[in-house]
């Protein structure tokens, strides 16, 4: 997603829990975490190029050898698919276990071998049980979206760096956070990577309409096509690669392996939420308020259900039932269409994690666990920070769920672990 982020450095201070929930609160400024959507008219977009290939994108300054594995662990919304289903068990509670202050963020985070990745500015890695920093990796320009992960690499994206210098996708060590490789796209990257089958995937910016396909284990290009500015994070399954359209009004399908185009589906608002693919279907949540489950060969349209409101993030969904974020709040449909039940007032939900018979959402905030059903097991309330007569509160990123804990990383600065 784009930041506006104000403040690059990075510090990190674990909080101990007496000074928690000690920072005032004031109203906190309105921003649109999926990008502008001010009513102006849409960019001049053409239709998807030819893909090309181009290998000079490779940068010659890693200082740790290449990546053993390129199979992912844990990547946005848990799999390649987008799914936004964890293995793992529900948390309990919402009893903070730490609490870890970094520089103010609209960045995400993945948990994976014991440490929580936050992209904050730089990439910072965090001991899981308590919260305190392992390392910090000087990546680039505004690392915004939760990184990709496989038992040795984290994969980032870097937007809004300069030409031929930090913009783009790298790889760093998981053990200490130095480079493997960098990629330089030419164009700024605010999508999250999606790693499949030895290959990173990812979708643009403002000034951008491509998406990109990398080898894992250098960074070398595979093929970039145009489909429109701000490009989803992709969704790969089954050699299709899934993505929005971001500016365009409409989704895409193309080929894995040469970004050759499948099918394109058109909607009736922007795509700016991640494409799922799951149980043979793919689900896209439209800017219209609009719900798509297209078939995965041609784009055919199964079924289209109204959720009343814009779907600015991805969908969850599970082999029973569909989990919306909406400006709104949370609808959850069942996989025909049909709506079960929704969570309504809140402040523009992110995308969903959902963990055993819960789903946890966060919003501008709070965070939310309820049951299956609807019910709602607790809330948790974020607190604000003012830095520079700044506001910073809320979260913009999903939540995420490991062995019962909530991690969630606020705008205001602040890696909470919830739960336990």
């Amino acid at each position: 997603m784009p930041s506006r982020r104000t403040f690059l450095s990075t510090t990190a201070v674990t909080l101990p829990a007496t000074l928690m929930g000690c920072l005032g609160r004031r109203d906190a400024p309105s921003s649109d975490a999926g990008g502008t959507d001010d009513g102006s008219e849409d960019p001049a977009t053409d239709e998807p190029d030819e893909a090309s290939t181009d290998d000079s994108s490779v940068s010659t300054e890693p200082d740790a050898g290449p990546p053993e594995d390129t199979t992912a662990t844990t990547q946005f919304q848990y799999t390649a698919g987008n799914a936004g289903v964890a293995d793992a068990r529900a948390p309990s509670n919402d009893a903070v276990q730490w609490q870890t202050q970094l520089s103010p963020t609209e960045g995400g985070l993945s948990v994976a071998d014991g440490q929580v990745l936050v992209t904050a500015g730089n990439l910072v890695a965090l001991d899981a049980d308590d919260g305190s920093k392992r390392w910090e990796a000087d990546i680039g320009h505004s690392l915004d979206a939760p990184p990709a992960v496989t038992s040795d690499t984290a994969y980032v994206t870097a937007w809004n760096g300069g030409p031929d210098t930090d913009r783009g996708v790298a790889a760093v060590d998981l053990e200490d956070g130095s480079l493997r490789w960098r990629a330089i796209t030419d164009v700024d990257v605010s999508s999250a990577p999606t790693l499949a089958d030895g290959v990173v995937y990812v979708g643009g910016s403002l000034n951008s309409e491509d998406v990109v396909a990398l080898e894992a284990t250098d960074g070398s290009e595979r093929w970039r096509v145009q489909v429109g500015q701000y490009a989803t994070t992709p969704a790969v399954a089954d050699g299709t690669v899934y993505v929005g359209g971001g500016s365009e009004h409409a989704a895409y399908a193309l080929e894995a392996a040469t970004g050759e185009e499948r099918w394109r589906v058109e909607t009736d608002g922007r795509v700016w939420g991640a494409p799922i693919a799951v149980d043979d279907t793919v689900y896209v949540g439209s800017r219209g308020g609009t719900v798509y489950a297209l078939e995965p060969a041609d784009g055919e349209t199964r079924w289209v259900a109204s959720v009343g409101d814009d779907v600015p993030e991805s969908i969850a969904a599970t082999d029973e039932r569909l989990y919306v974020p909406t400006a709104d709040g949370l609808v959850a449909l069942d996989t025909d269409g049909t709506e079960a039940w929704s969570l309504d007032g809140r402040s523009r939900v992110n995308a969903p994690s959902v963990v055993g018979d819960a789903v946890v959402v966060t919003d501008h905030s709070t965070a939310i666990c309820l049951g299956e059903d609807g019910e709602r097991r607790w809330t948790y309330e974020f607190d604000e920070r003012v830095i520079d007569d700044m506001v910073f509160g809320g979260t913009q990123t999903p939540p995420v769920v490991s062995d019962g804990v909530v991690y969630v990383a606020s705008h205001g600065g602040d890696v909470t672990a919830l739960g336990g």
